[in-house]
C-alpha cells in the first residue's frame, strides 16, 4: 500500500517520501499520473516533487507508456548509484557490516565473530574497518552515513547503549559519538528488533502493509509496522516480549504446559533441554551457537525427538505471536533474525497451522519469514540513514 501525502505546503518532506517510496517501489518504473493515483497529491505537488528529485538526480527518466489516447507517459525511476548507506548490526554473536543503494540492494556485506573480550573501543574500530572495505566500490561522495543497529536498551536522545544484558561489559558506551568519530560519517543509533522491522518494510523484497515482526537472535523481541509506520516507543525501545506467559496443552514426551518465551523457544534453553534429552553431548558444544547448529542439523537429518523438541519450541512462540497479533489487532506476522534460518523449516509450518485457531478477530492469519533473515538489521540500520537524508519522518532517533 502507497503512503498517502498531503497537499499542504509545510508537510512538502512527508509528501517528498512519500513519493520517493512510490518510485522506489516500482522499479520497472512508475508516471506522474500513477504516482497522483497512489499518493493522493495533486498534479502540480507531483510535478513539483518530481521535478526537485530530477535535479538531485534521485531519480531518473526512464522509457514511455501509451494508456488510452493521451499522450505517451514518461516513467520515473530511481537511481539507484546515486546515495548509500552503511548499515551494521551489532550481534552478541556476529558483526555484519554492509552497504546499501538507494533501491534497496545490499551491494557488499561482510561478517565477522564479536569478539569475546568486552572491549567496546576495539570494536568500533573493527566497525570502521569493515565500513570502510563496504563501500570501497562506490564514490566516496555517494554515502551518506552509517546505522547501527544494537541491543537495547538504548538512549535513542544520547546515542548510548544502556547496560545490554547479551553485551557484558558495554555498560553505557556512547555509541553513536565513537563510530561518528570513527568513521567521520553522520551515524544514527537504533535498537536492532527496530531496524529489523524497518529493514523488512523498507526492503523491495519486504512486506507490504501491517505486520507484527517476531526477532529471534540471542534473545527474542518483537516489533511492529502499525498504520503504515515502525512502532518505536517513548524511547524507542519498545520490543521486549521475553517475560510473556506461554500456556498449551501438554504433548507427549513433554508435559511442561508453560513458561516465558525467552526461556522455551531461544537457542540457549533449547540446546539446554536437548542435552537434557541426551541429543547433544554434555561435555562437547559448550558454545551455544555450535551447539545450537548441531541441534538444526539433526532435525534437517530427520532426528524425531530433534524435530519434536523444535516443533514444541514453535508452539510455544505461537501462543506469545497470537497474544501480540491480538493486541495490535494485525493479521500478518513475519518471523527473522540471526537464529530464525535454521529453524524456520521445522518452526513455520506449526506457526502456519496453529495461529489462526487461536486469533480472536481474524479468521486467516498471514505467516511467512523474511527474506531478510539474519541480515534484516543491519538493512533496517542502512535504511534509517537513506530515510533520513531523503525522506524525511519523525522517528525520535538523532543522528551525531
Amino acid at each position: 500500500m502507497a503512503t498517502r501525502g498531503t497537499n499542504l505546503p509545510r508537510l512538502g518532506d512527508f509528501n517528498q517520501r512519500a513519493v520517493l517510496d512510490a518510485i522506489r517501489r516500482h522499479p520497472e518504473g512508475i508516471s506522474r499520473v500513477e504516482l497522483g493515483q497512489l499518493t493522493g497529491l495533486t498534479g502540480q505537488t507531483i510535478s513539483n516533487i518530481t521535478r526537485r528529485l530530477l535535479d538531485d538526480a534521485v531519480v531518473g527518466e526512464g522509457g514511455r507508456i501509451t494508456a488510452g489516447r493521451g499522450k505517451p507517459r514518461t516513467l520515473l525511476q530511481i537511481r539507484p548509484e546515486r546515495w548509500h548507506a552503511v548499515g551494521v548490526h551489532i550481534d552478541p554473536a556476529q558483526l555484519t557490516v554492509l552497504s546499501l543503494d538507494l533501491s534497496g540492494r545490499v551491494r557488499a556485506r561482510l561478517a565477522h565473530p564479536t569478539p569475546d573480550v568486552p572491549d567496546p573501543e576495539a570494536v568500533v574500530r573493527q566497525i570502521a574497518t569493515m565500513a570502510a572495505e563496504a563501500v570501497a566500490e562506490v564514490e566516496p561522495g555517494s554515502v551518506l552515513g552509517l546505522g547501527v543497529a544494537a541491543p537495547g536498551p538504548i538512549d535513542a536522545e544520547g546515542g548510548r547503549l544502556h547496560r545490554p544484558p547479551q553485551l557484558p561489559g558495554w555498560q553505557d558506551v556512547a555509541l553513536r559519538a565513537d563510530l561518528h568519530r570513527a568513521t567521520g560519517w553522520p551515524v544514527l543509533l537504533d535498537k536492532d528488533v527496530t531496524a529489523a522491522v524497518t529493514g523488512e518494510h523498507w526492503s523491495p523484497e519486504g512486506t507490504r502493509g501491517d505486520f507484527l515482526y517476531l526477532y529471534l537472535g540471542s534473545g527474542i523481541a518483537a516489533g511492529a509496522v502499525v498504520n503504515g509506520a515502525v512502532h518505536r516507543g517513548r524511547t524507542n525501545n519498545a520490543g521486549e516480549v521475553g517475560e510473556i506467559l506461554t500456556t498449551r496443552r501438554p504433548t507427549s514426551g513433554d508435559p511442561r504446559q508453560h513458561g516465558k518465551l525467552h526461556s522455551t523457544v531461544m537457542p540457549e534453553p533449547l540446546v539446554r533441554r536437548a542435552r537434557k534429552a541426551g541429543l547433544l553431548d554434555e561435555r562437547s558444544g559448550a558454545d551455544v551457537p555450535a551447539a545450537f547448529a548441531e541441534l538444526c542439523r539433526l532435525a534437517d537429518t530427520g532426528d524425531r525427538r530433534a524435530v519434536r523438541l523444535l516443533r514444541t519450541a514453535a508452539a510455544d512462540l505461537t501462543v506469545g505471536a497470537a497474544t501480540l497479533l491480538n493486541f495490535l489487532d494485525l493479521d500478518t506476522v513475519v518471523v527473522g533474525g540471526p537464529a530464525w534460518p535454521p529453524l524456520e523449516r521445522h518452526q513455520l509450518p506449526v506457526l502456519a497451522a496453529t495461529l489462526p485457531r487461536l486469533m480472536v478477530a481474524h479468521q486467516e492469519v498471514q505467516v511467512r519469514g523474511s527474506r531478510l533473515a539474519a541480515d534484516g538489521a543491519a538493512q533496517g540500520a542502512a535504511a534509517l540513514v537513506l530515510e533520513h537524508f531523503l525522506a524525511p519522518r519523525t522517528s525520535g532517533l538523532l543522528m551525531e
